[in-house]
């Protein structure tokens, strides 16, 4: 979509520029695709409990921040998911997706999918999430879901993606990382 070129440019100038990366905090997301023979594929998004930070009560993929005990950020979005979600994944078979500065909080996400073929069972961590999403992969591929939010950055307004699912607001890296995935022709 042309409205968003602008963020796609800064995105672009971002990646170009590596001492961003080095002077962020590292975190890691994964993208949960459950695939039951059957059913329609969904994604698995989590919705943040409140409180006092940048990310307070956002819709977002299960992941966060890479401990020193992590040996990379497949085991940091692993180790995430089980803790968030009571999801226990092989971080060996994480593939790779694509990264993103979280300028507000000063976080390289990088984030990887992984494709589940079982209907999953949660433990739910009620002091980090506050509700597990399953979102029906078609959601996010159909356009007329895809729109446009006002963001700030470096002063300026710019446009990016954005979703909304049954009311709740989908915005950020996450709505990023469904953009990159189901419309990349736009990319």
């Amino acid at each position: 979509m042309k409205e968003f070129e602008p963020f796609k440019q800064i995105y672009r100038q971002i990646l170009q520029k590596p001492e961003i990366k080095e002077n962020a905090k590292q975190a890691a997301v994964a993208v949960l695709w459950i695939e039951i023979e059957e059913q329609e594929p969904h994604l698995i998004l989590i919705e943040r409990n409140q409180y006092d930070g940048h990310h307070s009560g956002q819709m977002a993929l299960p992941g966060g921040k890479m401990d020193p005990t992590d040996q990379d950020l497949r085991e940091t979005a692993a180790r995430e998911v089980l803790e968030e979600i009571g999801v226990e994944i092989d971080s060996t078979s994480l593939e790779y997706i694509t990264e993103h500065w979280i300028h507000v909080s000063n976080y390289w996400m990088t984030a990887f999918s992984i494709r589940i073929n079982k209907k999953l069972s949660y433990d739910l961590n009620k002091r980090e999430i506050n509700r597990i999403f399953e979102i029906p992969v078609s959601f996010f591929q159909d356009s007329a879901n895809l729109q446009p939010f006002e963001v700030s950055y470096d002063g300026n307004k710019i446009l990016s993606p954005s979703f909304v699912y049954e009311g709740n607001l989908i915005w950020g890296a996450t709505a990023l990382i469904m953009y990159q995935l189901f419309h990349a022709e736009d990319n």
